[in-house]
């Protein structure tokens, strides 16, 4: 079962015909998950044909990735395009401007590989970038309804922070009426671009409408969220389980798959489990990965990337600052008794392991590193391949 990942040759049979591959992560801005994710990324495109790469970034900010990898604008400095178009600061990494560089290379040699950002805008801090992207569609198509766009604006303003626990704080702060209004217009806008669709398209081209419609969907669906993280916060328990954020990362992964396309997606871990996560052992908790599982079976393979040992970034939570949260590097523990680490620590090169066949065998593995701490569950219920790094630098 094991197959070395100097050699993917073995990929073609373990993932078939999938449409959707995920390539997880136990931590991100890890240097040798970031190679490990290029190098099956170039594999699955030249290989296999696939054409779309999507990242757990904003989808608005997203679109400008894309069209430079495309080739416009063609003097842009990477560094530049993935500070703008890479949320939560994913675009530093010196390993995602060169996979972009190369997306980009392959593009101008007759490929014809699309970025997208799964996620809800900045860093899950404001509605700005998305209202942005739908205005200049508007002001094409239906400039009456800038007015609208307008109203959402001065209420989404006032909570907007560059840091998502701020804009959270921020938005229980916001007096109840205010929020019932922004979501009232956020509804009224919505309603107004899918039922004046033919008018929209005939002005502008289907296309535009398309991406238009998903970041106002988006914008509707980060609403949503903040709205039920302050029910929840408020002791609300209706609202605990209610995942919106991968809810709206499965619509972009929808929003991809309507041309035909095979998408590699590339996020954490947590995200792309094929099964819901146990929330306090109390109720299940879905997840971008048990939306795709459901709706697309087999057409969906998750890969889980972990590592044995080394020094690995976690979150510590910083109460009475901005961000709420700090990040810092730390120490990996030895693998936990029953994890999948300690099931297949040994190999001194990263190994790409199928999980499939241990699904439902008693002394399979029952947890997987997350941070520097573990997430219990079937680990080959929730995985169909693991690739284990032996040490992180």
């Amino acid at each position: 079962m094991p197959a070395s990942l100097d050699d993917l040759e073995s990929l073609p049979t373990l993932i078939g015909d999938a449409q959707v591959v995920g390539i997880g992560e136990s931590a991100h801005d890890v240097r040798e998950f970031q190679q490990l994710r290029g190098q099956i990324v170039r594999f699955l495109v030249e290989r296999m044909g696939f054409t779309a790469f999507a990242l757990e970034s904003g989808f608005s900010e997203g679109l400008l990735i894309d069209r430079w990898v495309h080739g416009s604008p063609p003097g842009d400095d990477i560094a530049v395009v993935a500070e703008q178009g890479l949320t939560y600061g994913f675009g530093a990494a010196q390993e995602t401007r060169e996979l972009l560089t190369w997306l980009r290379e392959h593009n101008a040699g007759g490929g014809d590989v699309r970025f997208a950002g799964l996620d809800l805008p900045a860093d899950l801090g404001s509605l700005l970038p998305a209202l942005e992207g739908v205005a200049r569609y508007l002001a094409e198509v239906d400039p009456a309804a800038i007015t609208i766009v307008d109203h959402i604006r001065t209420y989404a303003r006032s909570w907007a922070s560059p840091y998502t626990m701020a804009a959270l704080r921020a938005y229980r702060a916001t007096p109840a009426a205010d929020r019932d209004a922004l979501t009232l217009l956020l509804s009224e806008l919505a309603t107004r671009v899918d039922a004046l669709r033919p008018l929209y398209e005939r002005r502008g081209g289907a296309s535009g409408h398309v991406t238009a419609r998903h970041e106002l969907r988006l914008a509707v669906l980060l609403d949503q969220m903040l709205r039920a993280q302050a029910a929840a916060a408020g002791g609300s328990g209706i609202h605990a389980a209610v995942n919106v954020r991968d809810a709206a990362m499965a619509e972009t992964v929808r929003h991809l798959l309507r041309d035909g396309r095979r998408i590699v997606v590339s996020a954490a871990n947590t995200h792309l489990q094929r099964i819901p996560i146990m929330l306090g052992g109390t109720f299940e908790v879905p997840v971008l990965g048990s939306h795709l599982a459901g709706e697309l079976g087999e057409a969906y393979h998750s890969i889980a990337v972990t590592a044995v040992s080394g020094r690995t970034p976690t979150r510590r939570p910083a109460p009475g600052t901005e961000r709420g949260v700090e990040v810092l590097t730390v120490d990996l523990a030895p693998p936990a008794p029953g994890s999948v680490e300690a099931f297949l620590a040994g190999p001194a090169s990263p190994r790409l392991t199928d999980l499939r066949p241990l699904r439902g065998a008693p002394d399979g593995p029952q947890r997987f590193r997350n941070l520097d701490g573990y997430i219990d569950l079937p680990v080959a219920d929730a995985f169909d391949l693991v690739a284990v790094v032996p040490h992180l630098a």
